[in-house]
């Protein structure tokens, strides 16, 4: 791989896994999203209004993908929240972040995709990660402790749920993004997601439940809305100097960093065998990524 792109790609994996320990440490996970979503859209507003004066793009019949893509985002913003409020960020984020392996899946059983063998390894071993990120030790007795997990443990099944809209949005922008500019396409969704968002909010929160995220975590606010914008700015860079698949698949090391954190900074438990899964994780998917 180009050397600066791989530079790029390891740079934006750790703000991704940061902007998520962030959210992790916030008083109301929910309202600090709505907060960092927000200024980062207001951030990208200036590069939306530039490409729009000088008619780089047309808006006619964006509107219905945009509005199914806001409809997904939100549900992503929702129970990533939820995952992080009942459980680990070393469990959690891993598991949202193998959606690409799940997006594989679907394309070879619904859209006619062929898959290499690289391609049947990369799922096998994100699967496996997957399976194996909940278990506390890798014991026969062990083995069947995630699927009580998906009964009982209100955690995976947050994070479960995110998997599945992390997956549905991504088939979405993807079929987006061949009709319409990204730039349109990444300004105009989001307005969708955080009306729904906001919402949710007035109806299940009390009120000033805004104001009190913002004065408790006004500067972590901030920061991960610049590192929403400038993360993915690093990403789109790196697109233009490698191929997508390799940039794609080299972006999962987050998986690792966010296990890192988790482990280092907030003493979570069980560090050496989440490792092991979210190393797994990225391997799988950098294979899918490199099979695609």
């Amino acid at each position: 791989m180009n050397a600066t792109a791989v530079g790029l790609v390891l740079i934006s994996a750790v703000m991704h896994a940061v902007r998520n320990f962030l959210t992790k440490t916030a008083h109301d996970k929910q309202v600090f999203v709505w907060w960092y979503e927000l200024l980062g859209l207001l951030f990208f507003t200036p590069v939306f209004v530039y490409g729009f004066w000088q008619k780089s793009f047309v808006l006619e019949g964006i509107w219905p993908m945009a509005m199914l893509s806001g409809l997904l985002h939100f549900l992503y913003w929702l129970w990533l929240s939820r995952a992080l409020d009942e459980g680990d960020l070393s469990r959690v984020y891993p598991i949202a972040r193998s959606a690409p392996a799940l997006v594989f899946v679907i394309a070879l059983l619904f859209m006619g995709e062929t898959v290499s063998r690289p391609g049947v390894v990369g799922i096998l071993l994100a699967a496996l990660g997957v399976y194996t990120i909940s278990l506390n030790r890798l014991t026969p007795a062990a083995l069947v402790q995630p699927l009580r997990n998906f009964q009982n443990d209100a955690a995976t099944r947050y994070a479960l749920l995110t998997l599945l809209a992390v997956a549905a949005y991504s088939i979405v922008d993807k079929q987006a993004v061949t009709h319409f500019h990204p730039v349109a396409f990444a300004f105009i969704y989001p307005w969708f997601s955080i009306a729904l968002l906001s919402a949710y909010i007035t109806s299940a929160k009390k009120k000033g439940a805004l104001r009190r995220e913002w004065r408790l975590n006004r500067w972590s606010i901030l920061a991960c809305g610049v590192l929403g914008i400038f993360g993915y700015f690093l990403i789109l860079v790196a697109f233009s100097l490698e191929r997508i698949s390799y940039v794609v698949g080299l972006r999962q090391i987050s998986v690792v960093f966010s296990v890192l954190l988790g482990v280092i900074l907030l003493k979570e438990r069980h560090g050496r065998q989440r490792m092991m899964s979210a190393v797994m994780i990225f391997l799988g998917v950098f294979l899918i990524a490199r099979a695609g």
